[in-house]
């Protein structure tokens, strides 16, 4: 097992995050919001009953001032004038409700593979954000199928929200958020922009960063001071990518296990009601962990891609000490 710290200067958007040595780093130019959703897609569920993306993108654009597009994606294998009326006049209930929300909407249907129509649309628009349900797989479905929204976070380049199945939509924030972190450049940017979402002053944020492969035999874990040592060299380092002005009321997490099960076990320990993560191009194992994660809980998932900071991330070659 590898851990690797790192120690550069990182400049995003105006945001400058200085490192000089370990546990350290001066954060100026911080913006109120990183991220900016002006249009939101929503992919909608064909099944009957309350539309659990549909309720939480349209409180998110209200608070945001965002455009809403309604997207409804008839799988290929499916007639297209099958259930067409029922579609249409969802879409005109949902179009109504935007309306009386003061929120500008308009609908799409298309037929093919939902994933690569949802994919599609969002990059023709091209929008800020994707909300999609989880859809109605139960036991061993989630195991033998591959779900859409599993299959849209593998291929789009866009931050996607995929909703829990009890979301309501009743507030824009969440109150508790867990922010879930790989150490890698796209963190601090992913630290700030997921405080959006938090709440504010009465919402909850905590990040968390896994580190894999502790107590294996033979690599030093099982000396106390060791692991000691690194666990906190990991907090320390992990402390210096939340913003100043919010670290007192943020909780650091390092916590020593597989990523996807430490991220589930601490989401249920805080009772988080959104997982923030990103994904990791440095490190192709982490690009799955979502997925995971997605798999095994009903809470509500933001991923956001590395893809977003690519153009805003400016930083020197990075200078790494080996920890194990």
């Amino acid at each position: 097992m590898r851990i690797w710290y790192r120690r550069k200067w990182l400049c995003i958007n105006g945001l400058t995050v200085v490192r000089s040595g370990p546990g350290l780093a001066h954060i100026e130019g911080m913006e109120a919001n990183l991220m900016n959703y002006k249009r939101i897609l929503v992919a909608l569920s064909l099944s009957e009953g309350r539309d659990a993306a549909f309720d939480r993108a349209l409180v998110l654009a209200k608070a945001f001032g965002a455009e809403l597009y309604l997207l409804h994606a008839i799988p290929a294998g499916q007639p297209f004038s099958y259930r067409a009326a029922e579609r249409l006049r969802r879409s005109t209930a949902l179009l109504a409700r935007a309306e009386a929300a003061g929120v500008k909407a308009e609908a799409h249907e298309q037929q093919g593979n939902p994933a690569e129509i949802v994919v599609l649309h969002a990059d023709a628009r091209p929008v800020d954000l994707v909300v999609m349900g989880r859809g109605p797989r139960t036991g061993w479905a989630r195991w033998r199928h591959t779900s859409v929204a599993e299959q849209v976070l593998r291929r789009t380049t866009r931050p996607t929200l995929v909703v829990s199945s009890g979301d309501t939509g009743d507030n824009a924030a969440y109150t508790n958020v867990l922010v879930a972190v790989d150490m890698s450049p796209a963190s601090a940017p992913l630290i700030a922009a997921s405080l959006q979402w938090s709440g504010g002053s009465t919402g909850q944020a905590t990040v968390i960063h896994a580190i894999d492969g502790f107590g294996a035999a033979g690599d030093g874990w099982m000396v106390p001071e060791y692991r000691g040592h690194v666990l906190g060299e990991a907090r320390r380092e992990l402390a210096t990518l939340v913003p100043p002005r919010v670290v007192g009321d943020v909780k650091v997490r390092v916590a020593a296990g597989p990523a996807a099960a430490m991220i589930r076990a601490h989401a249920e320990d805080i009772n988080a009601d959104l997982i923030v993560m990103s994904r990791s191009k440095r490190f192709m194992h982490l690009g799955s962990i979502a997925i995971r994660v997605l798999r095994r809980t009903d809470r509500a998932l933001l991923v956001i891609p590395p893809s977003v900071w690519e153009p805003t991330i400016d930083a020197e070659p990075s200078v790494y000490t080996r920890a194990a």
